[in-house]
């Protein structure tokens, strides 16, 4: 996977292949990343135009070259990946090969998420580049895995001189976009907002600078930290697309330079804004992971390339393959109006329409009767929970289903008993009064002493062995940081907290949740196989928060509900069915009070899950493709997804909104076996792979407001032919 050929460094991944050159000066540079070219001596490769500002016609000038992990100051003036201080001065680094090795397998990041071998064949590829003068060593490392067309990439940055060096830039990955012209490309990025988070956005490149970030302590309902580069005719099944993604989830920068000469350049990695992190002699400073993704298929091949990664090689492997209860969650149907008595109400009777886990949500814990006080208090409230979490859970067990709790470790009220006693324990900027969201402040897990009290808690709340769900919460932004690095260091304490507490209970499945999706990224997805995926759970609104999050995120990984009608953030009535069938494209469960539900809405139920439970398998693994997207223009969005061995398909249709004699939407499918004869489940009419691809079939969906249909399509067996 990884081969010498003279100066090349050659890297082959399923598809794809990555090429490095040392060249005859030392400089790493980029030749190419693309679709995947056979092993030979590369005689040629296309250089980029000499600068008129050449400074010396006999030297290299890297300006003019692709450099692999490039300094400003010194030889290049295009914005660099790293920028380090010494003496107060800004190093102007010459990074030049020193060395490098290949070894088999993938090794973790000390501190931080990364991806895993898990099984699969991988190797590593390490390029150390030094510059002697200033005692820095950058090591770059890769990594290709034999089943993808993702390569996993971070640098390690060493102090190897005498003296202190403060890091004010230490990027994840630069890349020159070799095959890419700043002129014919789009950048495309999920931004948003709370309750709207990753949408879609694409807007072409142009001399100068795009750039999205992130600065508010978390990944962050704004700006994702994620990026791709594609053609200007890219569509969803046409075309180069170029992922970048951080395995991270603290601020993020990405920035997509074009120069002069209509070259780009792509870098990413930790937000350098309020940045700095000091090494002494001998220390060594770890960024994150970036997984670049390069798809010759569109973005639907790309985001399927991202799917089947994170899923491989991510994601917890224990809850991969395994089915994942449905659930019904407390907070829309209680929200902190609860006791015992009622939960157990509507314990009973979502186990009577075929629920499987029960979730406490907020409300359960010291005095807690609003949002403004408690939160650091997690102790069972007497009143509401009289036999405790462990007694409850007790109960709800007995009634058949599983049990699942809602936590907010992070953070703490000001009038809680916890700030009472360690006022020191939350971020605060001592020349200001403290600064309140939701009521709370966020808990400096810089501090040992935080980690600690926030670990003995999980350990003694896990410990009773009866919770098998946790809900992981935080509802606020950061603020009030006054210290350069600190946003990083409070990462390095959760990912503490989150590895040692996965680590003992491995069967307990979590959840992440920041607000809804406002810390959607790989690096939690590394403890947590689901994620919430907005407080906004309308359907209609849902198509393209969850459309957006598919372009790279898998759909096992989304939190999808069936929740009350009027919509309780958009005050929108749309059919049970349509709920359930958005939902279904993610993972599963309910967040209404059931015990309010006429008998036919409680049978209803019942259908709805078993409809997921047979299509559960492809949204666990299947292939997912976007056939009408929710972000064109019109009222019809259409999303298949597929098995792997191409014998099933489902498609989701949905209506917004209605016209007069409407013209009907042709749906046509992809990837299916074009020779194969495929049934209509709903219908029984029988279609050839062909047929349905280029052809199309008009699904029957009812011509009404918020209207959608679930059609699957199943290849016919040998036998049935016969």
């Amino acid at each position: 996977m990884i081969v010498e050929q003279g100066r090349y460094l050659i890297l082959q991944g399923k598809g794809i292949s990555y090429i490095l050159r040392i060249h005859e000066q030392g400089y790493l540079l980029h030749v190419y990343y693309g679709r995947k070219l056979r092993e030979n001596d590369f005689p040629y490769f296309p250089s980029a135009p000499r600068s008129f500002y050449t400074f010396a016609p006999d030297q290299v000038f890297l300006e003019g070259e692709s450099q692999e992990y490039p300094a400003f100051g010194y030889n290049d003036l295009k914005e660099g990946a790293v920028e380090v201080l010494a003496d107060g001065k800004i190093a102007a680094l010459s990074l030049k090969y020193k060395s490098h090795e290949i070894s088999d397998g993938k090794p973790a990041i000390d501190g931080l998420p990364s991806s895993k071998a898990n099984g699969v064949a991988c190797q590593t590829l390490a390029v150390t580049l030094s510059d002697d003068a200033y005692g820095v060593e950058v090591r770059l490392l890769y990594t290709v895995f034999e089943d993808s067309d993702v390569i996993a990439r971070h640098a390690e940055i060493r102090n190897s001189g005498k003296g202190a060096l403060r890091l004010t830039r230490a990027f994840s990955c630069c890349l020159d976009a070799t095959g890419m012209r700043g002129s014919e490309t789009d950048m495309i990025s999920l931004r948003g907002a709370w309750a709207k988070e990753r949408n879609l956005e694409r807007h072409s490149l142009f001399q100068g600078v795009s750039e999205i970030g992130n600065r508010t302590g978390e990944s962050g309902h704004y700006l994702n930290p994620f990026a791709a580069l594609c053609g200007r005719a890219t569509t969803s099944d046409y075309g180069d697309a170029l992922g970048a993604m951080l395995v991270y989830s603290g601020n993020h920068r990405f920035r997509v330079d074009v120069d002069a000469y209509d070259n780009i350049r792509l870098a990413c990695g930790i937000h350098d804004g309020g940045f700095a992190w000091d090494l002494a002699p001998g220390e060594t400073f770890r960024t994150p992971e970036c997984l670049l993704c390069f798809s010759w298929q569109g973005l639907d091949g790309m985001s399927q390339a991202y799917h089947d990664f994170l899923r491989a090689h991510i994601l917890p492997q224990r809850f991969r393959s395994s089915f994942r209860p449905v659930l019904i969650n407390s907070w829309e149907s209680m929200y902190f109006d609860f006791d015992e008595e009622k939960i157990l109400e509507v314990a009973r009777q979502a186990k009577q329409s075929g629920i499987e886990l029960f979730v406490l949500d907020d409300g359960w814990f010291g005095k807690r009767n609003d949002d403004t006080t408690s939160l650091g208090d997690w102790y069972p409230n007497p009143e509401k929970l009289p036999s405790g979490v462990a007694g409850l859970a007790e109960k709800i067990n007995a009634l058949g289903l599983k049990f699942g709790i809602w936590v907010e470790p992070e953070m703490a009220n000001p009038v809680s008993e916890l700030l009472k006693a360690h006022p020191d324990f939350p971020i605060a900027c001592k020349a200001h009064p403290p600064v309140l969201g939701r009521n709370q402040q966020v808990l400096d897990l810089t501090d040992p002493r935080v980690v600690e009290f926030i670990g003995k808690f999980l350990d003694e709340l896990l410990s009773c062995g009866k919770i098998s769900y946790i809900k992981w919460d935080m509802n606020r932004s950061m603020a009030e940081v006054t210290e350069p690095g600190f946003v990083h260091r409070y990462y390095l304490g959760l990912y503490k907290i989150l590895g040692d507490i996965t680590e003992k209970y491995p069967d307990v499945l979590f959840e992440g949740c920041s607000g809804g999706g406002g810390r959607f990224d790989a690096g939690m997805l590394c403890y947590h196989p689901q994620i919430w995926t907005s407080d906004d759970s309308d359907a209609i609104e849902r198509l393209r928060i969850q459309e957006g999050t598919a372009l790279c995120y898998p759909l096992s990984a989304m939190g999808a509900h069936v929740t009350a009608c009027p919509n309780h953030q958009v005050w929108r009535t749309t059919p049970f069915s349509t709920r359930a069938n958005v939902a279904s494209f993610g993972t599963f469960g309910y967040e209404l009070n059931v015990a309010r539900l006429s008998e036919e809405e409680k049978a209803e139920v019942k259908a709805q899950i078993a409809a997921y439970r047979k299509i559960e398998p492809l949204i666990r693994e299947g292939d997912f493709a976007v056939l009408h997207s929710a972000f064109a223009r019109g009222n019809f969005t259409a999303w298949q997804v597929t098995s792997k061995d191409k014998k099933r398909a489902v498609v989701l249709c949905v209506r917004t909104l209605a016209s007069a004699n409407a013209a009907g939407e042709r749906v046509r499918l992809r990837g299916l076996n074009p020779d194969a004869l495929y049934t209509e489940a709903r219908s029984g009419r029988n279609y050839y792979g062909d047929e349905l691809m280029y052809r199309g079939f008009f699904p029957s969906v009812p011509s009404t407001d918020f209207a959608s249909v679930l059609t699957e399509f199943v290849e016919e067996s040998e036998e049935t032919n016969r």
